[in-house]
C-alpha cells in the first residue's frame, strides 16, 4: 500500500537492526569470544562493533576458518600480515594454530584494523576495502575502494552490519562511525560466511 511505505521501511530497518543484535546475543560462538573482542577494541581504540562487524563477514565467527587463500581464523588474516602484526609460529604451534585462537586472532586483526584507521584517516570504506584486498590495492586505485566485486561486497557487508548495531547501541563507542559514509558498493556477495537475518 504506497501511503504506508514510509512507515513500513522504517520499521523494517528497525526491524532488521533488532533482529542483527538479537542474533550476537544468542550466539554461542560470539559469546565465547567476547572477552577477547572488548580487551582488543580497549587497547587499539578500534571500534567494539567494527571489530564484530568484521568478524561477522569474515568468518561467522568460526575460529578454524580457513579461506580458499590461506586466511585463517575469525578475523581471516594471512600468515604473512599476522607476522606484521605480532604473531609468529612457536616451536608448540603452527601460524595455522596460533591463527585458530581467538585470543591471538582477535589482537592482531584489531592491530590491523587500527594501523588501516591511522593510514586512510576518516575513511572506513577505504580501511575495510584494504583489509579485504590490501593497501597496496586501494593505493593502486588512487585511494579508492578497488572495482573488484568481492571488495566491493565486503565494504558493503560489513559497514551494514556496523551501521546496525550502533544503531541498535545508541551509546556505544563511535572511533570509526564518522566515516562509514565513505562506502559505496554493489549488492552483498560472495565473501559472506554468515547472513544475519534483515541483510539485504
Amino acid at each position: 500500500k504506497p501511503g504506508l511505505q514510509p512507515h513500513s521501511s522504517a520499521a523494517a530497518g528497525l526491524s532488521a537492526r533488532t533482529r542483527t543484535q538479537s542474533f550476537f546475543e544468542v550466539s554461542p560462538r560470539y559469546k565465547s569470544v567476547r572477552p577477547h573482542l572488548q580487551k582488543a577494541a580497549e587497547k587499539t581504540g578500534v571500534d567494539y562493533d567494527l571489530i564484530k562487524a568484521v568478524i561477522a563477514v569474515e568468518s561467522g565467527f568460526d575460529a578454524e576458518a580457513v579461506s580458499p587463500k590461506g586466511a585463517v581464523g575469525l578475523m581471516q588474516l594471512m600468515p604473512a600480515t599476522a607476522e606484521r602484526f605480532g604473531v609468529a609460529a612457536n616451536k608448540n604451534r603452527s601460524m595455522q594454530q596460533q591463527l585458530s585462537d581467538p585470543a591471538v586472532n582477535i589482537p592482531a586483526g584489531a592491530r590491523y584494523l587500527s594501523y588501516l584507521m591511522n593510514l586512510f584517516p576518516g575513511r572506513l570504506d577505504l580501511v575495510l576495502a584494504a583489509y579485504n584486498a590490501c593497501e597496496g590495492a586501494v593505493n593502486k586505485y588512487g585511494k579508492s575502494v578497488p572495482p573488484y566485486k568481492e571488495t566491493l561486497n565486503y565494504v558493503k557487508a560489513v559497514t551494514g552490519i556496523y551501521e546496525q548495531l550502533q544503531a541498535a547501541n545508541p551509546l556505544a563507542g563511535r572511533v570509526a562511525s564518522a566515516s562509514v559514509s565513505g562506502g559505496k558498493s554493489s549488492a552483498a556477495g560472495s565473501r559472506i560466511r554468515m547472513t544475519l537475518p534483515g541483510m539485504t
